[in-house]
């Protein structure tokens, strides 16, 4: 042990130090699980020595696994004593639901270190732990000095991962600590031997919650010609009327549209789009076992004006823009102004990657476009980008896009101002400008020349439009007749993330899944683990929501530098680490 112990501590020195793309790919000495979580502790801000278990307020999500485990626990304690062990209970994410430390001295230590129920120990705050099982699917035993942080480095963790029985999503897991001296492999078996009651236990338990979700749609399915749906993330329950209408990526979307309205207590009636342009107005009501919401029953109307004799009203006399795919309600609001707009100049606002260009080009119709990138103007000078531009406003037929406008200030814009007044008479011009720019007072006079305004909305704000949009991206990268599938629990899933890079971001995860073009369907298990890790975090309170899309934005806005995004916020370089960690945001996974 001693022997191995040197052997760790001599690779730490070697790489732990380092900048994260300085560390080489593989380190032979270190098992690859454990020094794959070393590189991305390290891409998060992560150093050995200045990490702390952060505090995660209770969301209720972990209650219904604690009640579960802790009577079984309570059985095992006196056990636990006499085997110098401690074993903590923890949520998906990572967070410490509950521990049980009857030895006083490992109770001490883990005190002083924060390693108490609502601390994170997930990998984004607190590096390598036994906490990588959840992102692994495997159980796991982390060693003293495989620990990323020095002050884990005298304990070894024992932790197995546990499945819900029916999705096999990972909803948590239990850790068995001991001193390293104490170190055996036998606690590897023993805590996935009692991780693996514990899911047969919550068998159990998951058919009292589905006969719950069977009541509760038999109390309310009154009128069968109505469509009712009753669903938790598991189970679907649905009459006739339901089956008609809905398809199964529908009902993954609208167990997301009901997830999200029972978190804000809503039971007034809501609308929805579908994946095919039908719009629902969708009225949640939820279902409870005890003071524990399950599930919830969702009564769905159509509105008259898409009542038919089929039913629904056509989508295809939905406005459209040609080779953009899209059915939301923000979508279709985007494509009704847009086609309804004079030939003046447009202004397109929207987030990064969001497809403001791909709006232009479709604005543009079949005629000829040129593009510009007012970006070029720090690298060719004002003068030179002067000449380019009215170059560029040639003949009446063209349509001109400039991209970035907002980059132009002070002479440069208004050389550009002068230029773009006088274009050839029906020269169209169109430009792009990123939504917090085109927000702030400060930008330029340039932008007071258009004469309309079009907001593309970000991904996050279409998640209807998510399978429409995967379709058009698989088929772009793996070409027509393709055989992939996205399964309905990869779009349930995708539907919770926040996409700061929108629809670039969302073409890179297809292009990265999707190559070769084998046929098969895309599972939540095919996601990068760091991905399905950001899609399952917990919801951000409204005031963390705000800090963190300030953070992220920052962070785009400087390059991805984290120094000069915490001199953008007027904060200290440390204290914006300490956020990214506190907030869950996961930076490796982002593209700036």
């Amino acid at each position: 042990m001693d022997d191995w112990v040197r052997t760790i501590y001599q690779a730490r020195e070697l790489v732990l130090e380092r900048a994260p793309d300085e560390m080489p790919e593989k380190l032979g000495s270190v098992r690859s699980v454990i020094y794959s979580s070393w590189r991305r502790s390290r891409l998060q801000g992560l150093t050995p020595t200045g990490v702390t278990p952060v505090q995660v307020p209770d969301t209720g999500v972990g209650n219904y696994l604690a009640r579960t485990v802790s009577p079984m626990i309570e059985q095992r304690a006196a056990a636990l004593g006499q085997a110098r062990c401690a074993l903590a209970l923890s949520d998906g994410e990572g967070r410490v639901l509950q521990r049980w430390a009857p030895d006083r001295g490992i109770a001490e230590y883990l005190d002083a270190r924060f390693v108490a129920p609502s601390s994170s120990m997930a990998e984004s705050s607190v590096g390598t732990t036994g906490a990588i099982a959840i992102l692994n699917r495997d159980p796991i035993l982390v060693r003293g000095p495989e620990h990323f942080s020095e002050q884990f480095a005298a304990f070894s963790c024992a932790t197995a991962p546990i499945f819900h029985p029916i999705n096999q999503s990972a909803v948590g897991s239990l850790s068995l600590i001991t001193r390293i001296s104490d170190t055996s492999p036998i606690m590897l078996s023993w805590v996935t031997e009692l991780a693996t009651l514990v899911e047969a236990l919550l068998r159990a338990r998951a058919s009292r919650r589905e006969q719950l979700l069977l009541d509760a749609y038999t109390a309310h399915n009154r009128d069968a010609r109505h469509p009712l749906v009753a669903l938790d993330e598991n189970t679907v329950i649905n009459n006739a009327a339901a089956a008609r209408l809905l398809a199964p990526v529908d009902q993954a979307l609208l167990w997301e549209h009901a997830r999200r309205g029972i978190a804000d207590s809503m039971r007034v009636a809501g609308t929805m789009t579908l994946p095919d342009g039908k719009l629902l107005t969708i009225e949640c009501q939820p279902v409870s076992d005890g003071i524990e919401t399950i599930g919830a029953v969702l009564r769905i109307k159509q509105p008259h004006a898409q009542q038919g004799a089929s039913g629904l009203m056509s989508s295809r006399r939905a406005p459209a823009l040609p080779g953009l795919v899209g059915h939301g309600m923000r979508w279709q609001a985007l494509c009704k102004q847009a086609c309804a707009v004079a030939p003046g100049p447009i202004v397109i606002v929207g987030e990064t990657g969001s497809g403001k260009l791909a709006v232009a080009r479709a604005l543009a119709g079949r005629g000829p476009l040129r593009v510009v990138d007012a970006a070029e103007v720090s690298m060719i000078g004002e003068d030179q980008w002067c000449h380019r531009l009215e170059s560029q406003l040639g003949g009446p037929d063209e349509c001109l896009v400039v991209r970035h406008i907002h980059l132009l200030e002070g002479s440069s814009a208004l050389a550009s101002a002068a230029a773009l007044r006088r274009r050839p008479a029906g020269r169209r011009v169109l430009a792009t400008v990123e939504a917090r720019a085109f927000a702030s007072p400060r930008h330029s006079g340039l932008l007071d020349l258009f004469d309309t305004v079009l907001e593309v909305p970000a991904l996050r704000d279409r998640t209807e439009d998510l399978p429409a949009l995967l379709a058009a991206f698989t088929t772009s990268a793996a070409g027509e007749g393709h055989a992939i599938r996205w399964s309905p629990e990869v779009i349930q899933l995708l539907s919770r993330m926040d996409w700061p890079g929108n629809l670039s971001s969302l073409r890179a995860l297809v292009c990265r899944l999707v190559t070769g073009g084998h046929e098969r369907t895309i599972t939540p298990q095919d996601l990068p683990p760091n991905l399905a890790a950001r899609a399952s975090r917990r919801q951000l309170a409204s005031l963390e929501q705000a800090e963190a899309q300030a953070i992220l934005q920052a962070l785009r806005d400087a390059g991805g530098n984290k120094y000069r995004a915490a001199m953008s916020l007027g904060i200290a370089r440390s204290t914006l680490y300490r956020k990214v960690r506190a907030l869950g945001l996961d930076l490796s996974a982002s593209a700036y």
